[in-house]
């Protein structure tokens, strides 16, 4: 899959237009003849029959003429063009022995060593020649072959002998006949009969060199049963998700959700995903929660710190994004501390907020007080109250916590109005019933009616963590003990506090994490038809710390069994984790894998940060693409599905506005295959592009979802071309285009129907927003239908923005800016929705870019 990231256009600039100083080992004058052509393949050692096409092609390449049909190309001087530099002697199988220099480079354009870790296969082309590729070894035994260009011909002259040219002749047009006369670099990939290749195989691609131009080769081989299909990292339904309204399945997370990321702060869902995955995933449980197990598949990165508990005292804290497959036992897992705390007015929006979704109205005679006494009254009710009827909320005490039954009394008739009637002693218990409506329903909606369904509101969630501390109080009080546990080196004091609400559990632990206190987790069982109850648990060093938060007994909670690790039974450590900073971190208990075939997996994009809280700790969502810039892009991607194969072939090209984007891209399938191009065309100044698909045999299908944005001084000439020649076979376009600022866009397309082609279907969509005067649209489709026996239909729109839909966004409080961003969003969804995770980000990011100054 190519991958040409997205430009971060600040200020109308092109942050990745800097220059290396670089040391080639050859850079050709410009312009271009027969001694270049020569040259080009003697530096490469080619065989004698590569240097024969490579000289036939450019022989048609100077008989052709520039077209003149599409995208004005009257302004490309090929005289002025250096056609091959070489940065480096050979292409690395390693990443540290790429040259510094060009390490810095791909470093500085957004590669992370992170990313790299991800992929199946990755490779690095700087200038004309690659200098670096590497397949994953798992596939390289499985026979996945993947080399750039120049070394798949090499290695494999038979294969690319028999293919090269077999799809996109030289004779094709005239920019494939000058791809072919001095293609260098590019990718070769060879998937044999029967693998499937379910992780990222991608190449990234850096011009250096002034008015060089770029001409790589792709050819990939797909034999038969065989797939190439990217997927990204996900999670297995059930995964609880930190949202701002507590935890929720991950298959329930919406669009509108905002969830809890590793930058310690809530971000709004912008996409999420659900797809089948056939593979190994990786259950993860850790120390200090036993609720949680996580399953993830192989790449998943989490935010994790390398490192064995017996390097616990020596090694400093520095978290990375390390994928599931990569993890080992003892390793430490991050859990973002929220340390937000709100103004007084957004804490009343909030209740206010709340009140309404749940249909409540806000109470007449009771303010919800938020100072230090108030809190500890709802640690009480989390604890201890439940609401009946609608009108009565009680509190029950044993007989023996006088002082805390006072304490209820005295803060009821201070917050409330009015004290709670005592009633009198049953099975050693005490209940305080307070009569009072308002009262009822206010502690029904914000903290639960019953125990199961106890919770802590956001609103309190992002209270002071000092007032968070009285409130725990307050529950302690209520459902908790301090007790001494047994362990293989004895017994160690702990305090625990019981709920059955799982919910409420996490809460309090949070809150605790607020407090700088590290608390553990447990579930258990309980007989019967009884719910589970949880057990928060302290122990080790943040014994002390809660014992002062609590007010207990300080003699007790520091004698010297007290401070052992609650969870290492040998006794020796300080704490089963360590909070630094922002975060708290928990050595891995246990990876466990498993196989599974065509099982639903989740992920989803986040605004800003692309990360988000998974059973409990910090994980990412995809990995990010690369930037580059060019003056001239001349590629050409070949690609063969044999029978039963699929391939998946997705671009986002984003050149700089003053790049020709030439592109030859072309399949053929065979029986039972299918060939899906993803196409998406933001940058360049001109970009001419028609992936194609020659559907050869029965059965085959092709699909083509495109989209394309043209701004100030750009033309995207881009679309699709399908050629039934068999009978049953199908196919599908759509194409989605914007134009502003002037720019301009055109659709051409073609759908070929062959005289002996029956059952053939074939629907063509186009769509076309154009967001101001000055820009414009234009649909080019052509149709070539030889076969009676055919199912076809063309559908096309040119339209606006909707009034009527931008009013009502502003009227919502958006901007006209914002609001036209998530129109635009929304127009092209059908091209985003299909599109890979990390990909689907990155575009919705550079629509938002592009849209930037648009009203008006």
């Amino acid at each position: 899959m190519e991958n040409v990231q997205l430009k971060k256009q600040l200020a109308g600039e092109y942050p990745f237009g800097f220059h290396d100083d670089v040391k080639n080992v050859y850079e050709f004058k410009k312009g271009l003849d027969e001694d270049v052509v020569r040259k080009i393949s003697k530096i490469k050692n080619e065989p004698e029959w590569m240097l024969t096409r490579r000289l036939d092609a450019l022989k048609i390449f100077q008989s052709k003429p520039t077209p003149t049909w599409g995208a004005d190309l009257s302004h490309i001087d090929f005289d002025d063009i250096i056609y091959y530099v070489r940065p480096t002697d050979k292409p690395a199988r390693s990443w540290d022995d790429v040259p510094e220099k060009m390490k810095q480079t791909f470093e500085k354009l957004g590669i992370p060593e992170a990313e790299r870790k991800f992929l199946a296969g990755a490779g690095a082309q700087y200038d004309s020649e690659s200098v670096y590729h590497k397949l994953r070894e798992d596939l390289e035994k499985q026979g996945v072959v993947f080399l750039d260009m120049d070394s798949g011909l090499r290695e494999h002259e038979d294969i690319v002998k028999k293919y090269f040219g077999s799809v996109i002749p030289s004779s094709d047009n005239k920019f494939a006949a000058l791809n072919t006369a001095v293609w260098s670099g590019g990718s070769f990939l060879y998937v044999p009969k029967g693998v499937h290749v379910e992780v990222p195989l991608q190449a990234y691609f850096r011009i250096n060199t002034k008015n060089m131009g770029q001409f790589e080769r792709t050819l990939i081989i797909a034999e038969p049963g065989s797939s190439v299909h990217y997927l990204e990292g996900c999670f297995t339904a059930g995964t609880p998700i930190q949202t701002i309204e507590g935890t929720k399945p991950i298959e329930n997370v919406t669009a509108d959700d905002h969830v809890f990321t590793h930058k310690n702060r809530f971000r709004k869902v912008k996409r999420t995903q659900v797809r089948p995955y056939s593979g190994k995933l990786y259950k993860i449980t850790y120390f200090g929660d036993s609720t949680q197990q996580i399953e993830a598949t192989n790449e998943h990165p989490f935010w994790a710190v390398r490192r064995k508990k017996s390097e616990y005292t020596n090694t400093e804290w520095k978290p990375e994004w390390v994928a599931a497959e990569k993890l080992d036992p003892h390793d430490y897992l991050g859990i973002p501390i929220n340390r937000e705390v709100r103004t007084e007015e957004y804490r009343s929006f909030i209740v206010k907020a709340y009140n309404a979704k749940k249909r409540n109205f806000e109470p007449k005679h009771i303010v919800l007080k938020t100072d230090m006494d108030f809190f500890r009254l709802i640690g009480y009710y989390l604890a201890e109250g439940t609401v009946t009827g609608d009108h009565y909320v009680h509190f029950t005490f044993n007989v023996k916590e006088r002082e805390y039954i006072e304490d209820v009394k005295a803060l009821c008739e201070k917050y409330l109005g009015k004290k709670p009637l005592e009633m009198a002693e049953y099975n050693h218990g005490i209940s305080l019933i307070l009569c009072s409506t308002d009262a009822a329903r206010v502690f029904s909606k914000q903290f639960g009616k019953h125990a199961a369904y106890k919770r802590v509101p956001h609103w309190v969630m992002e209270e002071a963590p000092e007032k968070q501390a009285k409130l725990v109080k307050g529950f302690w009080r209520g459902d908790g003990n301090y007790l001494s546990a047994r362990y293989s080196s004895g017994f160690k004091n702990v305090f625990r506090m019981n709920t059955i609400s799982e919910k409420l559990a996490r809460q309090i632990r949070d809150m605790l994490l607020r407090n700088d206190i590290l608390a553990g987790l447990n579930r258990w069982k309980r007989t019967g038809n009884r719910k589970d109850a949880y057990a928060v648990h302290i122990g080790g060093k943040y014994v002390d710390d809660f014992s002062k938060m609590v007010g207990t007994n300080e003699e007790v909670a520091n004698e010297p069994g007290v401070k052992a690790l609650m969870f290492n039974r040998q006794g020796t450590r300080a704490s089963f984790g360590q909070i630094v900073g922002n975060y708290a971190f928990v050595p891995i208990r246990s990876i466990e894998t498993r196989e599974v075939e065509n099982s639903s997996v989740y992920n989803f994009s986040v605004d800003e940060d692309e990360s988000y809280v998974a059973g409990g700790v910090a994980v990412h969502n995809c990995s990010s693409p690369t930037y580059t810039s060019d003056s001239l892009h001349s590629a050409v991607v070949e690609i063969i599905a044999l029978e039963g194969s699929r391939v998946q072939y997705t671009t986002i090209q984003n050149w700089y506005s003053d790049v020709y984007n030439l592109v030859t891209k072309r399949a053929k399938a065979y029986k039972d295959a299918t060939m899906f191009w993803l196409d998406g065309n933001i940058g360049s100044k001109v970009t001419m592009k028609y992936p194609s698909v020659l559907l050869m045999e029965p059965g085959a299908r092709g699909e083509v979802v495109s989209v394309a944005l043209a701004g100030k001084g750009q033309h995207q000439d881009a679309g699709a071309k399908i050629f039934h020649l068999a009978s049953n076979t199908s196919s599908l376009i759509t194409s989605k285009s914007i134009s502003k600022d002037g720019g301009r866009t055109t659709y051409r397309g073609k759908v070929y129907v062959s005289p002996t082609a029956t059952n053939v279907k074939s629907n063509v969509e186009c769509d076309a927003l154009i967001l101001d005067e000055k820009s414009a649209s234009d649909t080019v489709p052509y149709m070539e239908i030889q076969s009676d026996d055919v199912s076809i239909s063309h559908e096309a729109s040119v339209s606006k923005l909707d009034s009527e839909k931008l009013f009502y966004l502003q009227s919502r409080g958006l901007s006209e800016e914002k609001a036209k961003q998530l129109l635009v969003q929304g127009f092209i969804e059908p091209f985003v929705k299909k599109l890979p995770m990390e990909y689907a980000v990155e575009l919705n990011r550079l629509v938002d870019m592009e849209m930037e100054g648009s009203v008006g």
